[in-house]
């Protein structure tokens, strides 16, 4: 029982990793091979040598050949876990372009450009599959992932700055115009990715200076169901303390909690920004303790007693502690 999660966990991944790798197949066979356009990563390599080939060796061939090094760094950085991932992804990917390579000679377009941009369409869409269920598909994936890992940036953009060298040496090796014309799809292919990752579940982040902050902080709880935290300040001119509510919604709850805000106090002071990734119950763990946790950082007493005692009951249930004691401090 214990194991399900995970298994069908890893089930879900491999599953993510099908569909993603197919639609960037797609892409690839489709729209970057008939006109002799190249792709980013070890695909983009890949490509290079393809086209100097002259179609002697396959490109699922090559594509696997190249990950072989990549496959260390898995191991080596992330995990069996993470190694059988991406010897799957990268297999399959592998297998699936050379079964699709009949796509190239459909001409489903006749413009380079056109191609360009359905390819990078296609690719982005693909892998923003493959890392929306946790895997990858070889390449430059795990590189990747090692880099989000300890510096946290988003993986489009990585994978876009490493494209670019790449793109230098396709410029030399084919010929500028198909780099020129990668340069595009390859940047509409990072935009894709992180839009499939985390923009199509976007979240903001919301500061709100006000002289209610208890009222704000229920307005939070009770109208949108989300938890907020309060930060201690000072005006920078009068020297006043001053609270700031720091609250995360998601797209759609942000026009609700201005106008809600706005209706209550006037003169509140709100900052907008985007939140790259959001970590912790409520966004992306399942956890009642930690959603009632949440609740502990708003300012209203009464709601913070009934979560602790709430806090304590739910251990109670798990055993974590003693029926007959009682939590002295969260």
């Amino acid at each position: 029982m214990d194991n399900k999660p995970k298994y069908l966990s890893t089930i879900k991944t491999l599953i993510y990793i099908i569909i993603g790798a197919t639609v960037f197949g797609v892409g690839v066979q489709g729209f970057i091979v008939p006109h002799q356009l190249l792709s980013g990563g070890i695909s983009g390599l890949s490509l290079i040598i393809y086209y100097i080939a002259q179609g002697a060796l396959s490109l699922g061939a090559i594509n696997f050949l190249l990950n072989i090094p990549v496959l260390y760094a898995a191991w080596r950085w992330l995990g069996r876990w993470h190694l059988g991932v991406t010897l799957f992804g990268t297999l399959y990917m592998s297998v699936i372009i050379n079964v699709l390579s009949p796509l190239s000679t459909l001409e489903l377009t006749h413009n380079p450009i056109i191609g360009g941009i359905l390819g990078g369409l296609f690719s982005g869409l693909g892998l923003g599959i493959v890392y929306r269920g946790g895997g990858n598909t070889g390449g430059i994936d795990p590189i990747a992932l090692i880099i989000r890992n300890r510096f946290g940036l988003q993986i489009g953009s990585i994978l876009f700055g490493i494209n670019m060298m790449i793109l230098v040496a396709g410029a030399i090796v084919i010929n500028i115009e198909a780099a020129a014309t990668t340069l595009i799809s390859t940047y509409l292919s990072a935009m894709v990715t992180n839009k499939v990752i985390s923009g199509f579940n976007q979240r903001k982040a919301m500061f709100i200076i006000s002289y209610k902050p208890v009222t704000i902080c229920n307005l939070i709880i009770e109208k949108l169901g989300r938890g907020a935290t309060i930060l201690n300040g000072e005006g920078a001119y009068t020297h006043q303390p001053k609270q700031v509510i720091m609250v995360v919604v998601s797209l759609l709850q942000v026009a609700r909690l201005k106008a809600a805000v706005e209706a209550e106090d006037p003169t509140a002071f709100m900052v907008i920004t985007d939140a790259a990734e959001v970590i912790g119950t409520g966004f992306s763990a399942k956890s009642t303790k930690g959603a009632v946790e949440r609740v502990l950082q708003t300012c209203d007493p009464v709601k913070e007693a009934e979560a602790e005692q709430l806090i304590h009951e739910v251990q109670v249930a798990r055993q974590e502690i003693p029926s007959d004691t009682h939590k002295e401090e969260h």
